[in-house]
């Protein structure tokens, strides 16, 4: 969809609370939920369509993973929220923008190592790259505990504990969410939210 009709959405929600544009919305693309979520929490975030398939995919998981952020809440808030990227990836270019460290609820990005030991004392929030099924197991192990919002790059299925996995597709992003893994993480999220999960992940 084209960013004008993305100010003529916006336009309309303006003249309502948030949470009732959610709501009146939710028959709509989930995808264009959430940007929205995004775009109404980071203004900047908003460009125009590049032309370039692969920009355009970042620019979709940046979108998303800020949507998702931005309705978390954490027992202690944090300021800034405190992004962790680590493992390869490929999509999370987006993430270091400036831009959302000026931000009502700032978030920090910064590249931590897979084996550093801050990876579960230093980060609100992970975007996890690509990793072998025994580092899942590892990451899983280090975090539990933590009130640390994990969200995957590459774990299709959702079901290796991750609380938000993303779901890329063209030039396209949306997202699973496993329910069990977001409980045990003690990080809240709108349950407006959820809903625009493209499904459940079976319980572990």
């Amino acid at each position: 969809m084209k960013m004008a009709k993305y100010a003529a959405l916006l336009a309309t929600c303006a003249k309502s609370s948030l949470t009732s544009f959610i709501c009146a919305r939710l028959d709509c693309s989930r995808l264009l939920s959430l940007v929205l979520l995004a775009l109404l929490a980071f203004p900047g975030l908003a460009r125009p369509e590049t032309g370039d398939p692969y920009k355009n995919r970042i620019h979709a998981v940046t979108t998303v993973v800020v949507g998702i952020i931005s309705y978390a809440r954490w027992p202690s808030e944090p300021n800034p929220i405190r992004l962790c990227v680590t493992a390869p990836t490929q999509y999370a270019e987006g993430l270091f923008d400036p831009i959302l460290l000026s931000a009502p609820r700032p978030i920090k990005a910064e590249r931590i190592a897979f084996d550093s030991p801050l990876l579960s004392t230093g980060c609100d929030v992970i975007y996890l790259g690509n990793i072998n099924a025994g580092q899942k197991q590892n990451f899983m192990q280090r975090i539990n505990g933590h009130s640390i919002l994990s969200i995957s790059e590459n774990d299709d299925e959702c079901s290796a504990g991750n609380a938000f996995c993303l779901q890329i597709e063209g030039d396209t992003a949306s997202f699973k969410v496993n329910l069990d893994a977001l409980a045990r993480s003690g990080v809240r999220v709108h349950p407006n939210v959820l809903q625009l999960a493209r499904k459940q992940a079976p319980p572990l």
